[in-house]
């Protein structure tokens, strides 16, 4: 997207997490010119009241079992080791939630936030460190996300090991220096991009072993049925979910009608173009609370 005045948006500012390793190994084998990446770096966070944390870049310190690191080396600068040891009994939660369908069936159950609540996490500590996280990895509040989401999501993204929460960022905008090369790369070897189209059903064949063989599309006004081989859903819940409730192919497959039980997030980006350049502490500064 560009603005009126000639510059590039994006929506939303996208990190790579030291656990995004199939995107590390696309953008090797693109082989581009430079590396597009940022080094890792200090994230500083804030709410209205200031700096409230700084993660530090964990693979520089001493490799120390997997939530004893990012305890020990994240700095919370306004929470008492009260507060801090109160979310000691989260461990537990964590070493039972093994992502096996009974662990989700058992967690699934009961909000993220009424799990801090019920293992006695304080009210401070939850605020000031679990819910900025849920809200940034999931973009909901704990109270609306389900304990067995949380759980895992924190468990990618922070957990895995102590390095999981390293992070790198782009050096400008991700679709000049990701996506359009790599979509180049994908042209010269005879990939077809139809853009501005929408599909609108679907062709299958009959009896067991139903499969699609056609994607019904509208561009411009003019429809026209794609053959296909294999069909990739890349799209959001909310909008498989439309695509299920508009197309009877899919719609008599229950896995397919349980897309519709699925509710979605809507997330506002807004970008601010200031007239000078401001220093920052930080190479990311996210904040929550405002």
């Amino acid at each position: 997207y560009t603005t009126a005045g000639g510059r590039r948006a994006e929506a939303g500012q996208h990190g790579f997490w030291d656990e995004y390793r199939n995107i590390f190994r696309l953008l090797d084998s693109l082989d581009l010119p430079a590396d597009p990446l940022s080094g890792y770096a200090e994230q500083g966070q804030y709410s209205p009241k200031g700096l409230e944390a700084v993660w530090p870049v964990y693979r520089e310190a001493a490799q120390l079992p997997t939530g004893l690191g990012q305890a020990l080396y994240t700095r919370f600068l306004n929470l008492s080791p009260l507060d801090l040891a109160s979310a000691a009994p989260l461990v537990l939660a964590f070493s039972e939630f093994d992502d096996s369908p009974e662990a989700w069936a058992r967690y699934d159950k009961v909000s993220f936030r009424d799990l801090c609540i019920r293992l006695g996490v304080s009210r401070r500590c939850y605020e000031e460190v679990f819910e900025p996280m849920i809200l940034t990895g999931l973009f909901a509040p704990g109270d609306q996300c389900s304990a067995a989401a949380a759980l895992g999501m924190a468990y990618f993204f922070v957990l895995r090991q102590q390095t999981s929460f390293d992070v790198r960022w782009c050096r400008g905008n991700i679709g000049d220096m990701i996506f359009q090369p790599w979509v180049e790369q994908m042209k010269a070897r005879g990939v077809r991009f139809v853009t501005s189209t929408r599909a609108t059903g679907f062709q299958t064949t009959d009896g067991p072993g139903e499969a699609i063989t056609g994607v019904r599309c509208t561009s411009g006004g003019e429809e026209a049925t794609l053959p296909a081989d294999k069909v990739v859903f890349a799209v959001g819940a909310a909008a498989l979910s439309g695509m299920v409730r508009s197309s009877p192919a899919l719609a008599r497959h229950p896995e397919f009608r349980r897309f519709a039980n699925l509710r979605g997030t809507s997330v506002l980006a807004t970008r601010l173009y200031l007239d000078r350049a401001v220093p920052t502490p930080y190479s990311a500064n996210p904040c929550w609370g405002f």
